[in-house]
């Protein structure tokens, strides 16, 4: 076993190798076969005999991520759920309630925030994620002043030990050491990440996609036959290339005894074989993700399904908040404490409000407008909209019961209430009155 070096903690001495383009199905499943030997024998020899060097999964991974369109947008998708002014740091009253402290919730706003909250999120895609926080802070901003993703490919995180050079032990750095818990923060899953469940579905797709364009060229366009009763070669070429250049003139000249004719194929739904493997595919990618299809754009057959699916999406969406309060609250937020940054006493929360769509908050506002007085601050900051005075609030009566008005004439009196309605106004005449 080797020594750890002397030299300081430095991303920028990794070295490491990146390949992610031409990959095949066969490469994942080495790398499977690879991790299942290091689990097999991790705790039977000394450090340094075996290592958990998933840099070519990695590649994989990020070849995914790189070349497949559907699968950055589930990820943009995801990643608009959990960064935004969702968050906060607050304090616990007597009665359980989560109250903001605004002064240090500012303080965990900004790029390099997002960045910790990115890394928590692709730990669990990835399967681990080891971040770097500075103690310095922006002068400018007054906020952290750098955060940092170190390299995957120099990480071995079930041995909890970074690498300068990848695959390789030595010289390396041990995470555990005293002086690198404050500043370096692993993220571990214990497990390959989503990602391992991913890689060979979309793997499988490009070379579907690829079968799929091939198929598109050689039955998808049309052929132009041309006849003609010449039996002169050259005349037969000089037809060809009349017909050739007929698509951009618009304009061909033939003899009366020439014919042109497009042959077009008898659709008989092939392509099928090759769009619904990609379409399961994408519903694959999704479900596994997001937890819902619809909610990555698919389409669904009638409104009751859509709103399911958009339960299970709330739903996984709250797991992975979960998930980033629990690391924020017991590995970013004492160490940016211990710092100084940040003041002691408060905790990493996502708000309660629930998440809907702008139909359903406009239904919610109107309900809830005809029943409590909402302030026209709350409507500026939701919709954007300034308005003035609540219209339909009249405050008066018997118990602070509104009073209502009718025929445009102001307020009723409790003479003109009893004689229209029978009974004197307000709850507690009413219950008195049928004692």
């Amino acid at each position: 076993m080797t020594v750890d070096t002397k030299e300081k903690f430095d991303a920028k001495l990794f070295e490491s190798i990146f390949r992610t383009s031409k990959k095949t199905i066969q490469e994942y499943v080495r790398e499977i076969e690879r991790y299942c030997r290091f689990k097999s024998v991790q705790h039977q020899v000394v450090d340094g005999a075996v290592l958990d060097d998933r840099g070519k999964l990695i590649d994989l991974y990020e070849a995914c991520v790189q070349q497949d369109a559907h699968l950055a947008a589930v990820l943009e998708t995801l990643v608009s759920q959990i960064v935004g002014e969702r968050y906060m740091l607050a304090k616990q009253n007597a009665k359980g309630k989560y109250v903001k402290d605004v002064e240090e919730t500012k303080k965990i706003q900004g790029t390099q925030f997002i960045k910790i909250i990115r890394g928590i999120v692709e730990s669990k895609l990835y399967g681990y994620t080891l971040l770097e926080i500075t103690p310095e802070i922006d002068e400018r901003t007054g906020r952290l002043k750098e955060v940092n993703s170190i390299e995957r490919r120099n990480v071995l995180p079930d041995q909890k030990r970074a690498v300068r050079r990848q695959s390789m032990w030595s010289p390396g750095w041990n995470l555990d050491s005293p002086q690198y818990k404050d500043n370096y923060i692993l993220i571990n899953s214990g497990t390959l990440g989503l990602f391992s469940a991913t890689t060979p579905l979309i793997l499988a797709k490009k070379f579907t996609l690829a079968n799929y364009v091939n198929f598109s060229h050689t039955y998808g366009q049309p052929i132009i036959h041309g006849k003609t009763d010449s039996e002169n070669n050259g005349d037969r070429k000089r037809l060809a290339n009349d017909i050739s250049s007929a698509a951009q003139n618009k304009v061909i000249v033939t003899g009366l005894q020439d014919e042109v004719d497009i042959k077009t194929f008898t659709m008989s739904n092939s392509e099928k074989i090759y769009t619904s493997l990609i379409e399961t595919v994408n519903a694959e990618v999704s479900n596994l993700i997001l937890g819902s299809e619809s909610m990555a754009g698919a389409t669904q057959s009638y409104v009751g399904s859509t709103r399911a699916h958009q339960d299970i999406f709330r739903d996984r969406v709250d797991v992975y908040r979960e998930d980033i309060e629990n690391v924020m609250n017991e590995e970013v937020i004492p160490r940016l404490v211990k710092m100084g940054y940040l003041k002691p006493g408060t905790e990493f929360k996502y708000s309660n409000r629930l998440e809907m769509s702008n139909k359903d908050k406009i239904e919610l506002y109107t309900f809830l407008t005809d029943k409590f007085e909402i302030s026209g601050d709350e409507i500026d900051k939701e919709f954007g909209i300034t308005v003035g005075k609540q219209l339909n609030l009249d405050v008066g009566g018997v118990g602070g019961v509104g009073t209502g008005s009718y025929e445009g004439h102001g307020p009723m009196s409790d003479e003109e209430y009893y004689k229209r309605y029978g009974r004197h106004r307000g709850v507690a005449n009413f219950l008195r009155e049928r004692r």
